[in-house]
């Protein structure tokens, strides 16, 4: 056991199982961290990456602490163990993100240590959730596809821009984005990157960044500027939602931030409706 963060030890494999219980209680907050922590069910990196509070058996609350710190079904109690034992540790994450409430009180610590790091608190992130077919509108087709293997060049330049756009970093920085092409590849080669194209042209895209239960959650969507306030956003988003749901999983989710108007009108009118509320910190 960790012994600064008192009650908190490492996930390993004895302990995954439990674990994925707790975390599929609520698989659509849970979506992004939870897909990691099912991918890693037999690998050794399981333990360096995912914290549990409590019992082995019965955790009270997990913590994702790789690429991103991401809190999952955990108790207040719990948040604030984590917060006690990430804050004597150096940061790795490039963001914390997670339900609202539970990232404010990881955060109540954390920001002592690392405050001064933050390039960006986005507060508030409605998070949405597509799950009746009937409610999602149909519009005349605009050519959304998965795209296949081969295909990679072409996406990549979108991808590219939607990164820098959102994030607002440039992922192509620091490798050359060697491990950006990988990402990209991987969901291509998992049929999980849709696309608009005209004239070989990506116009529209957006992956399902995340496979958890029942749940797609949807990433990286974008639209080419000069294609924007034309309706293509809210075509695409309602025909995306209908092939992921052919495709993946029967219940469709995303978040956006509070601030992004355009989208969060396009993805009403795609048929989503928020149930929670996410906040993202960034580094």
């Amino acid at each position: 056991m960790f012994r600064r963060g008192g009650r908190v030890r490492a996930v390993r494999s004895g302990g995954h199982e439990a674990a994925l219980a707790l975390a599929l209680i609520d698989p659509v907050t849970n979506a992004l961290a939870g897909a990691r922590l099912r991918e890693l069910r037999r690998s050794a990196s399981l333990p360096q990456e995912f914290s549990l509070a409590g019992e082995e058996q019965s955790p009270e609350g997990l913590l994702w602490h790789g690429v991103n710190l991401a809190p999952m079904s955990a108790t207040d109690r719990s948040l604030v163990d984590f917060g006690r034992h990430q804050a004597s540790r150096p940061r790795r994450s490039s963001s914390v993100v997670g339900d609202r409430h539970a990232v404010e009180i990881l955060w109540q610590t954390l920001a002592e240590v690392w405050g001064a790091e933050v390039r960006e608190y986005r507060w508030s992130q409605p998070l949405l959730l597509a799950d009746d077919p009937a409610a999602v509108p149909r519009h005349a087709p605009v050519g959304l596809r998965a795209v296949v293997p081969g295909e990679e060049a072409a996406v990549f330049p979108a991808a590219v821009a939607m990164f820098r756009e959102e994030v607002g970093v440039d992922p192509v920085a620091g490798d050359g984005g060697r491990s950006y092409r990988a990402r990209i590849a991987d969901l291509i080669r998992r049929r999980r990157t849709y696309v608009v194209v005209e004239d070989g042209e990506v116009l529209f895209k957006a992956d399902v960044g995340a496979l958890f239960g029942p749940v797609a959650q949807i990433h990286g969507v974008w639209v080419r500027p000069d294609q924007r306030g034309r309706g293509l956003g809210r075509a695409g988003m309602a025909e995306l939602v209908h092939l992921v749901q052919r495709d993946h999983a029967p219940q469709v989710s995303l978040y956006v931030n509070d601030f992004n108007e355009p989208a969060r009108r396009a993805y009403a009118a795609s048929g989503f409706r928020q149930v929670g509320e996410l906040t993202t910190i960034l580094f």
